[in-house]
């Protein structure tokens, strides 16, 4: 018996002898105290003595029989109707705890994980829409989603935490999915929720600066990136154009084959539904590569194009006649915000009359940001609308204010902190031929302010504008 599986017996073993049973399996074990612990047994994980005694209070009122944990705690910190079994071995393998009462729900999948700052969300659902078009069984997770595609269900995170990870890829061992799609964010990789997953292939999209607020300097954030390559085994795709991206590869050991992808790719005679933008491109180039290492041919390629549809949030386009036509997208980053910016001009010039531009920074998140986005929107844009993107607990004018600097034509800003009341503006001041960017949320059913959040979905507040002039 090898090492993992002496851990996990002993795992096993407590959790037998605290709930007198013959076999613990799945059902009798919980991760979290938001969930049913009555007469289960709750595992914990990089817990502080703090939040410790909060779960531990938790979990006696829900009826717990006993805690698994990962760190050792001290005598005072006990209750002693409650068993406490402290297993070092779950610090770095919780995922290998996780599969083996799930029985290992990936086997047999092929699995590929995709990362980067922008364009991972298009290209993990471009992906899905391919390989689904090819007659494979698609299991996706993404920030736009989790399910069996196209049958998603809405997702509060890019990449679940490690047990509710692993109750989809339990679903999709159900459903006999072949292929399994991961969004894998930084905050994901480095919190360990990925790790001792095997993937096949992992495909590293446009890497900018982003998430500093949590991973506090760049080479933390890229690192946390590198994670994905190393537990990759076949196949590695690296945005060439990118210098972050393939900085990544000299962070991490891999013997997986890399491969590079660009916004060029060797087919003739194609056409698409997509927005021919340059994120677009690239997404299109790593598919057609993967395609092309199926063997698939290049005409049932362009087949495959032609079929494949936008992705809610990502350049929705909106127009009514006569009047101007409305962008919405989730570009968030300067550099998202730049490349998107410079497409919209290079493809519209000959038609364009201004670029009005409606976005606004997150709150409690990374303040550097702002400046820059402000400059860009001052470089490329006529009018500018600074409005709410999730302020969180800061104030949402402050927020505008900082934007703000990064503007030197003053007299083109209107500052609206009502996103509701934004949309209604760029309207009311658009003119045919116009181009209005709706940016920064794509398809978000919430803003967030301090604890709460209120209804609002871009889509579909400007869907319902427009239908109702």
């Amino acid at each position: 018996m090898n090492k993992n599986n002496i851990e996990i017996n002993k795992i096993l073993n407590f959790s037998k002898n605290i709930l007198n049973i013959k076999k613990p399996a799945l059902s009798d074990f919980v991760f979290h105290t938001d969930e049913i612990c009555k007469k289960k047994i709750l595992v914990l994980t990089k817990i502080t003595l703090d939040n410790f005694e909060q779960y531990i209070q938790v979990a006696y009122k829900k009826g717990i029989k006993g805690i698994v944990v990962d760190r050792r705690i001290p005598t005072n910190y006990k209750r002693q109707d409650i068993p406490i079994f402290y297993s070092k071995y779950l610090k770095n393998n919780l995922n290998l705890f996780i599969s083996y009462i799930h029985k290992k729900p990936l086997s047999g999948m092929k699995v590929i994980g995709i990362t980067g700052t922008d364009g991972k969300t298009s290209l993990a659902h471009l992906l899905a829409q391919t390989y689904t078009l090819i007659g494979k069984k698609v299991g996706l997770v993404s920030t736009e989603g989790n399910g069996v595609y196209p049958r998603l269900t809405k997702s509060i995170y890019t990449t679940p935490r490690n047990d509710l990870l692993f109750c989809f890829f339990s679903f999709f061992q159900k459903e006999s999915v072949d292929i399994v799609i991961i969004e894998s964010s930084s905050q994901g990789l480095h919190q360990g929720r990925l790790d001792h997953i095997d993937f096949d292939i992992s495909i590293v999209t446009k890497i900018s600066k982003d998430h500093l607020d949590y991973h506090k300097t760049h080479a933390a954030y890229l690192k946390s990136k590198s994670i994905l390559l190393k537990m990759t085994k076949k196949m590695i795709f690296i945005n060439k154009d990118c210098q972050n991206s393939r900085k990544i590869i000299k962070m991490a050991s891999s013997k997986a084959k890399l491969n590079y992808f660009n916004s060029e790719y060797n087919i003739h005679g194609h056409k698409t539904k997509l927005f021919n933008n340059t994120a677009t491109k690239y997404n299109l180039s790593v598919i057609y590569s993967l395609l092309k290492k199926s063997r698939i041919k290049d005409e049932d390629i362009i087949a495959i194009f032609e079929k494949l549809k936008p992705i809610k949030g990502r350049l929705n386009i909106l127009s009514k006649r006569n009047s101007a036509k409305f962008i919405i997208d989730y570009a968030h980053t300067p550099d998202s915000l730049k490349t998107l910016l410079k497409d919209i001009h290079t493809m519209y010039s000959k038609n364009m009359n201004k670029i009005i531009i409606v976005f606004g920074c997150g709150g409690d998140r990374d303040k550097s940001k702002r400046l820059q986005m402000g400059k860009i929107a001052d470089e490329y844009c006529d009018m500018i609308i600074l409005t709410d993107d999730n302020p969180r607990k800061e104030n949402s004018l402050s927020i505008i204010h900082n934007i703000s600097k990064g503007v030197t034509q003053k007299n083109k800003i209107f500052n609206i902190p009502k996103r509701k009341d934004a949309i209604k503006k760029s309207i009311k001041i658009s003119q045919k031929n116009d181009i209005v960017m709706i940016l920064g949320k794509g398809n978000e059913d919430t803003i967030n302010y301090g604890d709460t959040s209120i209804k609002h979905n871009d889509i579909k507040y400007l869907s319902y504008l427009l239908n109702e002039n």
